[in-house]
């Protein structure tokens, strides 16, 4: 057995012991110091390991074996991928509140589980101009509606179509 189960086992058998010795002693004033005396004797059960444990040089990699455990690449990828995904279609959406018809994607990697955006481009080239909208530059104001949305170098925002 191993030295958890002993310790253990130890403390379900002296608190056994206990609810025994409970039920065979009368209700008296003797009783309640016997009870007393037991439940310290329950406490120095319980904490003697627990001292030699503190006092010893105790390896806890050995205790919580960490060695068995890996991590799935695949799994990780797939939910930056996904973050990434998300991202595209909320700025789309963004973008898509003042110019209709633009389209996103995003350039970024994922490193110490941080993500690092590269570039970002959109795609005007479906954007609905009518006669009576504004002579504005698009690529300009859209660059700015992205930059409020993200922060992000002007220089990484690409637009064009």
């Amino acid at each position: 057995m191993s030295d958890i189960s002993v310790y253990l086992l130890s403390i379900v058998g002296v608190v056994f012991l206990l609810v025994v010795i409970e039920l065979v002693l009368p209700d008296s004033k003797v009783s309640k110091y016997i009870k007393s005396i037991y439940s310290i004797f329950i406490v120095v059960v319980i904490i003697t390991p627990l001292v030699r444990l503190v006092k010893s040089d105790w390896d806890w990699n050995n205790f919580f074996n960490t060695t068995d455990y890996t991590v799935n690449q695949n799994f990780i990828d797939s939910v930056n991928a996904q973050n990434i995904e998300s991202l595209e279609r909320d700025l789309e959406r963004y973008i898509n509140k003042t110019y209709k018809g633009a389209k996103v994607s995003i350039s970024a990697n994922f490193t110490d589980n941080e993500l690092k955006l590269n570039y970002i481009f959109v795609d005007l080239s479906e954007l609905g101009i009518n006669e009576n909208s504004e002579h504005i530059n698009y690529y300009t104001a859209v660059k700015e509606l992205v930059g409020d949305f993200v922060s992000i170098d002007e220089k990484r925002i690409i637009v064009y179509g």
